[in-house]
């Protein structure tokens, strides 16, 4: 869930690089230009250099399968710690509240042990050839996030609607809505231009500290065949401030549709993360 999360925050945040094209008819936040400029420089950044955290997610996880029937798992408690090369290991210590037991946690420590000595070992083997391909999926990777970046800002139009306090931390509070004739090159974007919202961005320092998003009209999944997402269907994801860095908090998923064109289904998944203390490399 907290990849769901991180997706989140890059198909929403960049939007708000055009809020001084359309928050003039309005009563602006003051020295408009310049939080633009200096939020488009945080995003990027954010992106680009990570602080990163060790914390604990908590949720379950919600499938629905193409005949519409929904099945929601156990309440799954993850210690979620950082790999040194920047990768996050997603370790279970609890399901319904109950944890693990110790040959259970050293069974699973084990094997993500041997996991990781596998991994370097094929990267250590490794052809030439088979180098430049890891690396081009790699690249392939960040390029498709700037392309989610970039459509974010081609379809949201803001509107300035206030300033509020949110945890102590002052925010600007900005309305997104769709352009409807946006050109779009990924299919996030075409998604994006069925939703609309609020976005919460910090006064004090331009991180996002929270995005609401919800279907204004049905999207269609999986070509229109395998489901439809119905009117009002959303998400809201909250972040809070934690050593300097806004990080995620909550992040609420709920909805309904149809599947195959014909069986209703609902659902509502929420997913916690707390805990969060930031991340040491170790030392060489």
């Amino acid at each position: 869930m907290y990849r769901v999360a991180r997706v989140v925050l890059i198909v929403c945040a960049v939007p708000l690089l055009t809020i001084a094209r359309s928050a003039a008819r309005v009563q602006p936040p003051p020295d408009l230009d310049a939080f633009a400029r200096k939020v488009r420089e945080v995003i990027r950044l954010e992106y680009a250099e990570p602080i990163r955290f060790n914390y604990v997610e908590q949720g379950r996880d919600v499938d629905v399968s193409m005949l519409g029937k929904v099945s929601v798992g156990p309440l799954q408690t993850f210690e979620v710690r950082q790999n040194p090369p920047g990768e996050a290991w997603k370790r279970l210590i609890a399901v319904e509240g109950k944890p693990l037991d110790a040959a259970e946690l050293a069974r699973r420590d084990a094997e993500h042990q041997r996991e990781q000595r596998r991994k370097a070992e094929r990267e250590r083997s490794e052809t030439p050839r088979q180098r430049a391909a890891r690396l081009k999926r790699d690249a392939d990777e960040l390029r498709e996030r700037d392309e989610i970046l970039d459509d974010a800002e081609r379809v949201f139009a803001f509107s300035f609607v206030s300033r509020e306090m949110v945890d102590g931390q002052p925010v600007v509070v900005v309305g997104l809505t769709p352009r409807p004739n946006a050109r779009v090159t990924t299919s996030d974007g075409q998604r994006m231009m069925h939703f609309a919202g609020r976005m919460w961005v910090s006064e004090g320092d331009h991180r996002i500290a929270r995005v609401r998003l919800h279907a204004i009209e049905s999207v269609s999944v999986g070509w229109g065949v395998v489901a439809r997402v119905e009117q009002g269907s959303g998400f809201d994801f909250v972040r809070k401030k934690v050593a300097g860095a806004w990080v995620a908090s909550e992040l609420t998923i709920e909805g309904s549709g149809r599947t195959l064109l014909f069986r209703k289904f609902q659902i509502k998944a929420v997913t916690t993360y707390s805990g969060h203390r930031p991340y040491a490399p170790p030392d060489n």
